[in-house]
């Protein structure tokens, strides 16, 4: 029996979205190369973009890892890309074990500092965000002005594309005409309901696209106890329900949500035969 169809609400384009998990595996890859060279640092890294060969890719932007708490090393997370449309892409991947940070995942939260009355966020995600968000602001600065800035992520990659929103709306570099949308896929929460309801108040159309049966979506839980932070989901959802046998399967940007948007009518249909 063929799955449901998925949820398309209006003005989500399933075409453009499906790009855009080829461009969060372009990130993906970026990582791999990386790890492949011996973990080089930034100025000895030497990356090779495997995304389609029509845009321009800038170098990769470096994160500090705290996330564990355990150790601290600069991390390439993300990449700025501009095709001759005038459309610019600003991409994050998520982590190496996507299931595993399941377990390791902290509901601290600190205040979002980018910019203020934006409640809190995790506090994982922002020291994250924090230590490459100057150069994210420097490399967009630095490319010719785009009419349309694509941001997007999967996994920690969308925590840390929701928490670029406000402070691009804030902080970046926004010529007349500049437009920004967010579509970013297997979501954890970011921040409490102070700051969802201001990210959804700021104007940047946002989709968040969500397999049912993909754990990761559901953390941070939206409320635990009276003692642990509480919270709340940013966007429009963009949900479908598809197994595909296993955590990590159900959680794959491109065997799960990459198929799931290329066949948005039976996003199962395959896995459920396999």
């Amino acid at each position: 029996m063929a799955s449901c169809p998925m949820y398309v609400p209006e003005g989500f384009d399933c075409e453009t979205a499906l790009l855009l998990t080829r461009l969060v595996g372009t990130a993906y890859d970026m990582q791999s190369q990386w790890k492949q060279q011996g973990k080089p640092r930034r100025d000895a890294f030497r990356w090779t973009p495997n995304g389609p060969s029509t845009l321009h890719y800038s170098q990769p932007l470096w994160g500090a890892d705290r996330f564990f708490y355990f150790f601290q090393t600069d991390e390439p997370y993300a990449f700025v890309a501009s095709g001759p449309d005038q459309t610019a892409y600003l991409v994050f991947r998520g982590t190496d074990s996507d299931a595993d940070w399941v377990e390791n995942l902290k509901f601290d939260q600190e205040d979002y500092s980018p910019v203020k009355g934006y409640g809190k966020t995790n506090l994982g995600f922002t020291e994250i965000y924090c230590s490459m968000r100057q150069t994210i602001l420097d490399t967009l600065a630095s490319i010719d002005p785009p009419q349309l800035l694509w941001i997007t992520g999967h996994s920690l990659g969308s925590a840390l594309s929701t928490l670029a929103v406000p402070d691009l709306c804030a902080n970046g570099v926004r010529p007349d005409g500049f437009r920004m949308v967010h579509i970013n896929f297997a979501s954890p929460r970011t921040g409490d309901p102070v700051f969802a309801n201001a990210y959804d108040a700021c104007g940047v159309p946002t989709y968040r696209v969500v397999n049912t049966c993909d754990i990761v979506p559901t953390v941070p839980a939206s409320v635990v106890t009276t003692d642990l932070p509480i919270y709340k989901h940013v966007g429009v959802p963009v949900d479908f329900s598809a197994q595909y046998g296993s955590i990590p399967a159900n959680h794959d940007v491109s065997n799960s949500y990459g198929y799931a948007l290329a066949h948005p009518q039976e996003p199962e249909s395959v896995a459920a035969e396999t």
